[in-house]
């Protein structure tokens, strides 16, 4: 009886069971990684953000000087994205992501020893040249390591690493400012990339290539996945690659709706610690929290749309793009932040943000497995994220930017909101009218 107890368990219906289940299979470990990567990514983004009132009155600096030091971060950050995502397509996400996260990790703990406008300045530029590889790199691992009937969880989940880092770090980080001084807050937050380093080329590589998958898991991989370790040089080495995804309709609709979400989002990433201490006349410390509510939900709530989205949609809805409706529709939920301008009651106003931020979550997370539906050819994934959010950078890093600008101009922050609001119904629209057809070169 027990002989045949253990072999029931281990029969190859009982595994196939196992490694077709995203919970029970090794696989998770991979999104467990990639998820992680986008928590210290984002944690190294918002720490300036958090640390900004302590840094501003060290310095001297007016709003209009803060917004371009959270602006400058993009600077690098666009430039270096599609040189990146190319570099993802020809070696593959696991040395790029090793060389990346090695750059921006040392930019951030760098960022600590700034002793004025420029040393800061050339921190920030380094930090966004790392990091510029994080999505196009996670793009591509999704890609290969996971169908595509989980691929709306995945990428939710991969996504909802700028909610939950920023969610766990904003407390922290302005404890340590309070506790230890800004530049503490940079060297110890700025150190965790390199741990994470460590367990990267240690367990990733493509699933052909990694020894710790069980066999059967890897054959399942093999089969229903996109299967090449790194992209022919016919397809993602063609020249004029670049362009010609440029010239494709579907491509600047995915552009657009990325950059309107991520607009809304790098809003409240650089500024609400700021609007809640200047508006609402919070301590830093209580700032710190109340920052940390609309990410911690947002990062609960992203889980369960991604998941959901999956659910709903068959797989000929997901060739056919059917997952845009339900990126414009949380698109659109994200523009109540206008609202915020109407009212005076401070939480109510956070009950709105948190809204706002939650539903932005949903809309880039889902977005970017919206960009991995229409991907005709799997060898230019790298290329296509990496457009995607390059000119979804762009577009947003003229939030902090203006958003310092408009403070300063009118030493209130309702104009903004009201802009984000317009940039946010501006990105339903392009996904209703544009993110329709797959994406091939011709």
């Amino acid at each position: 009886m027990e002989t045949s107890a253990a072999a029931a368990a281990t029969s190859p219906n009982n595994e196939n069971k196992n490694v077709a289940s995203l919970w029970r299979s090794k696989r998770f470990y991979i999104i467990l990684l990639l998820w992680l990567a986008v928590c210290i990514n984002y944690i190294d983004r918002i720490n300036l953000s958090v640390a900004a009132p302590s840094i501003s009155k060290e310095f001297g600096w007016d709003p209009g000087t803060m917004g371009l030091l959270f602006s400058s971060f993009f600077w690098t950050y666009v430039i270096f994205m599609v040189p990146t995502g190319w570099l993802i397509d020809r070696w593959g996400s696991r040395k790029v992501y090793a060389l990346t996260i090695s750059v921006w990790s040392a930019a951030a703990m760098l960022t600590g020893a700034a002793i004025g406008f420029a040393s800061l300045l050339t921190a920030r530029l380094a930090l966004g040249a790392g990091e510029a590889g994080t999505y196009p790199a996670g793009g591509k691992a999704i890609r290969q390591w996971f169908p595509a009937k989980e691929r709306g969880f995945v990428t939710a989940f991969f996504n909802s690493g700028a909610s939950a880092g920023p969610a766990m770090a904003s407390p922290v980080i302005a404890w340590l400012v309070v506790a230890a001084g800004w530049r503490a807050s940079f060297f110890i937050t700025g150190a965790i990339g390199f741990v994470w380093l460590f367990f990267w080329l240690r367990y990733y590589n493509h699933p052909r290539e990694c020894g710790w998958l069980p066999p059967a898991e890897r054959e399942y991989l093999l089969a229903n996945t996109d299967t090449r370790p790194v992209a022919a040089p016919a397809a993602a080495g063609r020249k004029g690659t670049i362009l010609r995804l440029f010239l494709k309709r579907t491509t600047w609709g995915l552009l657009a709706t990325q950059g309107s979400g991520t607009y809304g989002t790098y809003l409240f990433l650089t500024w609400l610690p700021s609007y809640l201490v200047q508006a609402k006349g919070f301590a830093l410390m209580k700032a710190g929290i109340f920052s940390s509510v609309p990410f911690l939900v947002a990062f609960v709530v992203v889980l369960f749309v991604g998941r959901m989205s999956d659910w709903l949609l068959a797989p000929d809805d997901v060739a056919k793009g059917r997952r845009r409706n339900i990126v414009i529709a949380v698109t659109l939920l994200s523009a109540v932040v206008f609202f915020t301008t109407l009212i005076d009651n401070e939480y109510l106003i956070l009950a709105l943000i948190t809204v706002s931020v939650t539903a932005l979550s949903c809309s880039t997370g889902l977005n970017l497995a919206l960009a991995n539906d229409l991907i005709g050819d799997p060898a230019i994934t790298g290329s296509v994220f990496s457009i995607v959010v390059l000119g979804s950078n762009i577009i947003a890093q003229l939030a902090p930017l203006v958003t310092g600008y408009i403070v300063k101009a009118t030493g209130s922050f309702e104009s903004a909101f009201f802009l984000a609001g317009a940039v946010l119904a501006f990105g339903s629209l392009m996904c209703f009218t544009c993110s329709r057809k797959r994406i091939y070169l011709d």
